[in-house]
C-alpha cells in the first residue's frame, strides 16, 4: 500500500527521518544527504543528487517513491517549498538547535553559496545575457540602482562592466532620497537601469526602477527569484538565489552573474588588441615577480 504524500514541505524531512531507520543501506545514504543538506538537495537535479549521494539515479527514483511522492519533481518541489524566508532571528535559533548535530556555521555558509550557485546555473538562460549584453553596449548611459547592502554590490558590478558602457550614473543612496530622484529625473530613452534588490528587498530600489521605467528606459533587475518584487519593473531579469542559513540574504550567486554577463560582454565586445593594450598600459602598477625568482613565504 503506497505511503500517504506528506501534506506540506516541513513534513517531508520529519517523513525521511522517521523512516532512517528501516531504509535501506542505498536509500539510508541518501536520506543522510539529504537531512544534513536540505537546500542543497532542493536545488539538485536527480544526476546531480546522485552523485553528491553516491548513488544512482534509479536508487533516488526509488528512494522518493518508497517515501509515497509521485516523482522527483515532487520531492524536489517540496523540498524548495520548505525554505520561507526567515528572519535573521528564527535562523539563529534554527542554528542553535542544530549546533549539536551540525556544529560548523562556516560549513553551512559554505555549502548555501554553493547550492545557491548551483540553483543560478539550472535557471540560466544564455539569451537573456546576450540580450542584457546588447543593451549595455548601445545604452548611451547605464543607471546602476542599488541601496542598502546591494550598493557596494551595484558598484563592483558597475566597475566590472565600466570598459563596455558609454556612460555610467550610480544611484546607491549617497546624498538621501532627495538627491536620487533628482538624478533619477532625467533617466529615459536610450538609457538602461539595472537594478539590484536581494532580500530583504529596498523598497526605494524598487520604486526608482518603476519609475525609470515609466520615463522610458529599458531595466535589468537582479534578484533572488521571480517573486521578487523587482521582478514585476524589469524588461530582462537576472536571477541568482540568495539563501543562506543565518543572513538575511547572499550575495554570493548575484556577483557569480556579474561574472557572467561581464564573461559574455568581453567576449562579444573586447578584441585581442583592446586586452593587449589595456594588458601594457596597467601593467606598471603592478606586482610582478620575475620568472626565475624563488616563491618567497612568509615568516611564522
Amino acid at each position: 500500500m503506497q505511503t500517504e504524500v506528506p501534506v506540506s514541505a516541513a513534513s517531508l524531512m520529519e517523513l525521511i527521518r522517521s523512516r532512517r531507520a528501516g531504509m535501506t543501506p542505498l536509500h539510508g545514504r541518501v536520506a543522510d544527504f539529504v537531512t544534513r543538506h536540505p537546500l542543497q538537495a532542493a536545488t539538485m537535479g536527480i544526476e546531480d543528487l546522485a552523485g553528491a549521494a553516491e548513488v544512482s539515479v534509479a536508487t533516488i527514483n526509488r528512494f522518493v517513491r518508497g517515501l509515497g511522492l509521485e516523482g522527483f519533481a515532487q520531492f524536489r518541489a517540496l523540498g524548495v517549498a520548505s525554505f520561507r524566508p526567515l528572519s535573521p532571528v528564527e535562523k539563529l535559533e534554527a542554528q542553535a538547535a542544530a549546533a549539536a548535530q551540525e556544529g560548523d556555521v562556516v560549513s553551512g555558509s559554505l555549502d548555501a553559496a554553493l547550492a545557491n550557485l548551483r540553483a543560478a546555473r539550472s535557471v540560466v538562460d544564455a539569451a537573456v545575457f546576450r540580450r542584457a549584453a546588447e543593451a549595455i553596449t548601445a545604452a548611451d548611459r547605464v543607471v546602476f540602482l542599488g541601496l542598502g547592502l546591494s550598493a557596494p554590490l551595484v558598484g563592483l558590478l558597475a566597475d566590472m562592466i565600466l570598459p563596455f558602457c558609454r556612460a555610467q550614473l550610480i544611484l546607491d543612496g549617497q546624498g538621501g532620497q532627495e538627491r536620487m530622484i533628482r538624478r533619477a529625473f532625467n533617466v529615459g530613452p536610450g538609457d538602461l537601469a539595472i537594478a539590484l534588490t536581494l532580500p530583504r528587498y529596498s523598497q526605494a530600489t524598487i520604486d526608482h526602477a518603476r519609475a525609470v521605467r515609466a520615463q522610458g528606459a529599458t531595466v535589468i533587475g537582479i534578484t533572488d527569484a521571480l517573486s521578487s518584487p523587482l521582478a514585476l519593473h524589469a524588461d530582462l531579469l537576472l536571477l541568482g538565489p540568495a539563501e543562506h542559513p543565518l543572513l538575511h540574504a547572499s550575495p554570493t550567486a548575484a556577483v557569480g552573474l556579474f561574472e557572467a554577463l561581464t564573461a559574455v560582454l568581453t567576449a562579444r565586445r573586447q578584441s585581442a588588441g583592446d586586452a593587449a593594450e589595456l594588458t601594457r598600459r596597467i601593467a606598471p602598477h603592478l606586482h610582478a615577480v620575475a620568472e626565475d625568482a624563488p616563491a618567497e613565504r612568509a615568516t611564522p
